[in-house]
């Protein structure tokens, strides 16, 4: 008994050891789970922390002409010489060098006193011989009805009928000469005979003019266009009613604005190799001057099915060009075949962007694909 007692005490030590010893391992174990739960979490905090930021786009499939560029010149339209009608002394200079004006305003204003004074003589005369023909006017008319009651003879009449005559011919003669007085005196002021911009004013304040004289340049800023050379192969598809693009850069400031197209030049300038193409400013919002040089955006190709991306969106490897694209927190790297719409865009298949995914356009500096990115606005 004594025997079976003690292997009894023996088997129940046994059974709290195993006891403490599963509990012990239980324990262990969760500890150890929630120690690598805590460093997980940590380590996928650490590495959202880490994730590059990125900026994306939607893969928006579209069609979209590709252009080319070349360097265009705006050239003024008709250039005006402006001559003295007229003689006299410059009083004013109305407008300067550079300025804008409409038509019939005043660019010099000449004064001549002896041309007013006898405007105003040739005035006096004329109200003088007016006067004089309507008084012999009654007076023909009234001699006309004495002579019809017989108290004044009918040479009278006819003698008043030759006055009447010769006055209104001197009448005429006076008007002629008032006008061209008149008219000497009104062209003292010079006027601007289309709409454009002032090149040159000639004669200085004070400085005597005579009539022929070349006072000022005028070019007209209603007719502006811009001439561009191309090669052949792309004179051959430009057609006149064409719509372009005209840009130019200023103190850091783009200008754009559209023209058409009005026809190119059969013959080949043999010094350049190119052929001449000219086009309107649809609206000359930006008021460039002849001579500035723009660019000239040419539509050559209609592409369809597409993806517009900046180009800042491609890269290349020096054998390819290829994107990153993001999906799934991660950045994919995508080869891509590119064509350069304009000098800012490229255009991709949509069928080469992986489906679901977003086109990454800012942060690609240190990128590799695989690596994890996170969106930012």
């Amino acid at each position: 008994m004594s025997i079976q007692k003690k292997y009894s005490n023996n088997k129940t030590k046994w059974l709290w050891f195993f006891g403490f010893l599963v509990v012990f391992l239980v324990l262990l174990i969760g500890l150890y789970v929630r120690m690598m739960s805590v460093r997980t979490a940590a380590f996928e905090a650490g590495m959202e922390k880490q994730a590059s930021p990125v900026r994306v786009q939607e893969p928006d499939a579209t069609e979209v002409w590709r252009t080319n560029s070349f360097l265009a010149r705006i050239e003024g339209g008709q250039s005006v010489n402006i001559m003295a009608s007229t003689g006299g002394w410059v009083r004013e200079q109305a407008a300067v060098i550079g300025e804008a004006v409409e038509k019939d305003e005043p660019l010099v204003i000449l004064q001549d006193e002896r041309k007013v004074l006898k405007l105003k003589e040739a005035q006096a005369m004329l109200e003088s011989a007016r006067a004089n023909l309507n008084e012999l006017k009654r007076k023909h008319e009234q001699n006309q009805t004495l002579v019809e009651k017989g108290i004044v003879a009918r040479d009278t009449l006819q003698s008043l009928s030759n006055q009447v005559s010769s006055e209104r011919s001197r009448v005429e003669a006076l008007e002629a000469s008032f006008n061209l007085m008149k008219w000497d005196v009104e062209h003292l002021i010079i006027r601007a005979p289309i709409s454009g911009k002032v090149s040159d004013v000639v004669p200085d304040v004070g400085q005597e003019v005579k009539a022929g004289e070349l006072v000022a340049k005028m070019v007209s800023t209603s007719d502006e266009h811009v001439v561009a050379g191309v090669e052949p192969r792309w004179a051959r598809i430009i057609k006149p009613g064409m719509k372009v693009n005209f840009s130019t850069t200023l103190n850091g400031t783009l200008e754009r604005t559209e023209g058409e197209i009005i026809g190119v030049s059969p013959d080949m300038d043999s010094a350049s190799g190119t052929y001449k193409v000219e086009a309107r400013l649809i609206n000359n919002e930006h008021n460039w001057w002849p001579g500035e040089i723009v660019n000239m955006e040419v539509p050559v190709e209609l592409l369809t099915d597409v993806v517009l991306v900046p180009r800042t969106a491609v890269l290349s490897d020096n054998r390819e060009f290829f994107i990153f694209v993001y999906k799934d927190g991660k950045a994919l790297k995508v080869p891509v075949s590119v064509t350069w719409v304009n000098e800012n865009e490229g255009s991709i298949p949509s069928s080469m962007i992986p489906e679901g995914s977003l086109i990454i356009i800012e942060g690609h500096v240190g990128l590799a694909g695989g690596q994890l990115v996170r969106l930012t606005e």
